[in-house]
Order: structure tokens, then sequence, then C-alpha cells
């Protein structure tokens, strides 16, 4: 992620990590990859540690922090889309064996899998929803989720998902952004675009995925995802 630029440069507020402090709701994936504004293929040594301190002396909370599990903190509590009403980890999820649980709750579900369920605001992951088509059982896009719930962005996949993973959109609640995933199953000319092409693989980045309903991403938006039921082999 680009954050070569001048601390307090508003001017690269959009694109570069030490421009300025972020705020409530924020969304990281709106910052540019490599050495500009523009992003390009530059590579940098990795970050090994990082340090952390909060005003107040309380910490962020929760392990699964940017990725969407508990974006908002330690506790579940009322506020905007996408940080309020946002389940943080539990034992039950680690118990589980959920890496991410995406702001969801985590319920036990079928033959050692898992269940994550949020009825306010719905399932999430960096700032977006998840596409309201082709997310019933069995579908790519929602053995996709569950991929991402049980080994978190970029994990490696170890055992892989049923067909008896399915997605429920949830009614009622404001229609949101979301991630592409409206394209039919095994359609590999949409697998870097739409997360209903294809089954990810290990060392995925799900951020590669459009926002929207097309492949060029937009502004459409979609019901939430209420419920996710995971299963693996």
């Amino acid at each position: 992620w680009y954050g070569n630029c001048r601390k307090g440069d508003s001017r690269k507020a959009s694109c570069c990590s030490n421009a300025e402090l972020l705020k409530s709701g924020f969304d990281w994936t709106k910052f540019a990859k490599g050495n500009s504004c523009g992003g390009d293929a530059d590579t940098d040594m990795v970050l090994g540690e990082v340090v952390c301190e909060f005003a107040g002396g309380s910490g962020s909370g929760g392990g699964a922090g940017a990725a969407g599990g508990a974006a908002g903190g330690g506790t579940y509590a009322a506020g905007t889309w996408p940080t309020g009403w946002c389940h943080p980890p539990s034992a039950t999820c680690t118990t589980l064996g959920v890496k991410d649980n995406m702001c969801g709750e985590c319920k036990a579900f079928g033959s050692g899998g898992f269940e994550l369920r949020e009825n306010a605001m719905g399932i999430r992951f960096a700032g977006a929803s998840f596409d309201d088509n082709q997310i019933g059982k069995g579908s790519y896009q929602a053995m996709n989720i569950c991929i991402l719930a049980k080994y978190g962005n970029g994990g490696t996949i170890t055992d892989a998902p049923t067909s008896n993973c399915g997605g429920f959109s949830l009614s009622g609640a404001a229609k949101q952004v979301h991630w592409y995933g409206n394209c039919n199953r095994g359609d590999s000319s949409q697998a870097s675009c739409c997360s209903n092409a294809e089954l990810l693989s290990s060392g995925f980045d799900w951020n590669k995925f459009s926002k929207g309903n097309s492949c060029g991403g937009d502004a459409d938006t979609d019901r939430v995802l209420g419920k996710i039921q995971c299963e693996f082999q």
C-alpha cells in the first residue's frame, strides 16, 4: 500500500496512507498500491512489526480488525456503515476455526462447520457487503466467502468448502455497496473480478474483485448478506 507521502499532505489523502489520520467508516482499499497515487508495480520490504498505542490507554480490540470482523472495536454496538453493529471475534469463532468473522456472530453449523450471522447491517469485508445474486447454497460466491472467513484474506487453504455452503440476504436493512458476484459459476473470463467465477486458491486477494454489478466496477447497491453457512471437507 502506498504510504510514501508527507504527513499532512491533504492532496494525497485519497491515495496515500501517510497523508491524514483515518476517520470512522474508512475504506483502506481506497489507497493506491506501489509508490505513486496512480498505483504502480513498485515493491518494498515487508512490514515485520507494528507497535500501537491509543489515547486513553484502550487497545483496538478484536483480531479481524482491518479485514472486516471487528472493524469498529471490541463491542457490538449501534453505529454507521460499515463499522456499526459489528460483532467482535469471539472464543466461539476461534473454536470453530474462523479467522475473520466479518462482523458476524459465530455459531456451529452442519458437520464441523460454522455460521456467521448479523441481523442489522449484515456480513461485510473491507467496507463492502456481498452480492445478493448467486449467493445460494452451492454457489461459488458462498463457498468463497466461507474460505475468506475460515482462512482470512491471503490464507492457505487446507480444506475445501462443500456445496452445503450458502448465503441468505437480509431484508429490511439499507442496501450497501457490495463485492461483485453476479456472474455465472465457472465463467473463467471473469475470474479476476467476480467472486462467483471460480473457487479461490491459497494466497488469494479478495480485494482484486470489483465492487458493484460489473467487472469494471460501478455504484450498484444490494441487500446486505445477513447470514452465511459454511461447511468444509
